[in-house]
């Protein structure tokens, strides 16, 4: 009975949440909220293929699962990975501000679900809970990270085995779906518990990284994959080379701190600019409040968390992409643990002086967090987007039988690879991204993705044109442009050849 508020304001947190994701999420396919990666992700998970760097095993074996769900389209069940992620943070979150607490009253439930439903319904956060993307689950494992550091905290002594190596486990899948969450891990791996003897502390780091490295296994998936050359295979992975320009992000290394210094002022405003976005003046008031005042007892973890909170800032602010501001969802998720704190000082504190106004003053917070929603669901919503679906169905249309098809961007090219690959409609299309074509890794690719395709070795001009030289009467070339329309433009229509007969030649 001591815990029933606890379980109702758990339950009305992710039930709230659970509606207002399916009423905005994405039907299939989108390119809504900074979502144009959302094609890649979906196809390598549906083909078992290795995504773009740093491969992400975590989330594609997560997203292959839920693709089994008899929901939908392939496209639609992944992104019930993400909602379910967000609901998932969400509870973590809940349960850290009441574990921050620590007297299992109404108060603490009510100030864990403002924290809660702060960040479900911040308007970052709830953009990526609707759509194929990796920064949900992302802040599902950085908020079950914080929860065990918190514990490591707040242990009397050695941390116990079993739950340790779990949590030890939990941390090596997490850094298998985004490096970032290396962040938060460095800091529980190398935390004392209070009270533990040199000789245990090290036993219990020791049993820690072991366990952390059973959870990076995970990686292994992209060599073993690589191996098969699935349609999707982003850097060959299957050797040491390609394997470490996956992980290692080697296309991506000059967008981390690469910010040119003068648009860092630019950045650090629209940083302020879209923190007071996400909670408003009085969540930027109370999660404030919180870091500074909270418990005692949350002292070292509230300024552990502002460390963190801080890291992922520079990061993100730095990072030099236009969408680069999906890297600060962890640092909101620290945030409304500090909002969390903060209701709870002024709960307790009205109920001191006017007991009777702590339950009114409870009802307004609740209210006024939940009044935000709509103004951010019309904001986020993905229930309406249907353009990369109605670009691909008229390029898959319009396309001549056996056509080349040429793309060159993110937008053009990932929609086309989800339906050429994942869902297998037009198999007489060869699709091509030429930028791509610089690698060589993705030149071997092709050619076992498509038998009958001749692609020369090396190239005086450019590898588009010598791949049409090479496969001059065997069919038209085609090339997209999502920004104007027909989508679609093709060359003189030659003989058709099929492109996946290995004996057509």
């Amino acid at each position: 009975m001591r815990r029933l508020p606890a379980y109702l304001g758990l339950g009305i947190v992710l039930s709230t949440l659970a509606v207002a994701y399916a009423r905005t999420l994405a039907p299939g396919l989108t390119w809504a909220n900074s979502g144009g990666d959302g094609g890649d992700l979906i196809t390598a998970a549906a083909t078992l293929g290795v995504a773009h760097p740093t491969g992400y095993p975590t989330y594609l074996l997560l997203a292959h699962l839920f693709q089994y769900v008899p929901i939908g389209d392939l496209a639609f069940r992944t992104n019930l990975l993400s909602a379910a992620a967000a609901l998932l943070a969400a509870a973590c979150v809940y349960g850290i501000v009441q574990e921050l607490d620590g007297s299992q009253t109404w108060r603490s439930s009510v100030a864990a679900a403002i924290a809660a439903l702060g960040l479900g319904l911040a308007p970052v956060f709830w953009s990526q809970a609707i759509i194929a993307e990796v920064y949900s689950l992302n802040a599902c494992f950085v908020a079950l990270i914080l929860r065990f550091i918190l514990r490591s905290m707040r242990s009397a002594g050695a941390a116990r085995a079993w739950p340790d190596r779990f949590a030890a486990l939990v941390v090596g899948v997490a850094l298998g779906n985004h490096v970032t969450a290396a962040l938060p891990a460095l800091v529980w791996l190398t935390i004392a518990t209070r009270s533990t003897a040199p000789g245990d502390r090290r036993h219990m780091t020791v049993r820690r990284l072991t366990w952390l490295c059973l959870g990076l296994l995970v990686y292994l998936y992209l060599p073993l994959r690589a191996a098969a050359h699935p349609p999707v295979n982003w850097g060959d992975a299957h050797d040491w080379s390609g394997f470490w320009w996956e992980i290692s992000g080697q296309p991506y290394r000059g967008l981390a701190f690469g910010l040119p210094p003068a648009f860092l002022s630019g950045r650090v405003e629209a940083w302020a600019a879209l923190l007071a976005g996400q909670f408003g003046w009085l969540g930027l008031g109370l999660g404030f409040f919180g870091l500074l005042y909270g418990g005692g007892a949350a002292r070292w973890f509230r300024w552990l968390s502002a460390a963190l909170a801080a890291a992922y800032s520079l990061f993100a602010v730095t990072y030099n992409t236009a969408d680069s501001f999906a890297y600060l969802i962890p640092a909101y998720l620290i945030f409304t643990i500090w909002i969390g704190l903060g209701v709870t000082i002024i709960l307790e504190s009205l109920e001191r002086w006017r007991p009777y106004a702590a339950p009114g003053a409870a009802v307004v917070l609740f209210i006024l967090t939940l009044a935000a929603a709509p103004a951010a669901a019309h904001q986020v919503d993905a229930s309406q987007d249907r353009r990369a679906t109605k670009y691909a169905s008229s390029v898959l249309t319009s396309a001549p039988r056996q056509a080349i098809v040429v793309t060159t961007s993110d937008l053009d090219s990932f929609p086309l690879w989800y339906y050429h690959y994942a869902l297998g409609q037009r198999p007489d299309l060869v699709v091509i991204i030429d930028p791509m074509l610089d690698f060589s890794w993705y030149r071997e690719n092709l050619r076992f993705v498509y038998p009958a395709l001749r692609i020369p070795e090396s190239t005086g001009t450019s590898w588009v044109d010598a791949i049409v030289s090479a496969n001059r009467t065997h069919g038209p070339l085609c090339r997209t442009n999502v920004k104007v329309q027909p989508y679609l433009s093709c060359e003189s229509v030659m003989d058709p050849l099929d492109w996946t007969d290995p004996k057509a030649w």
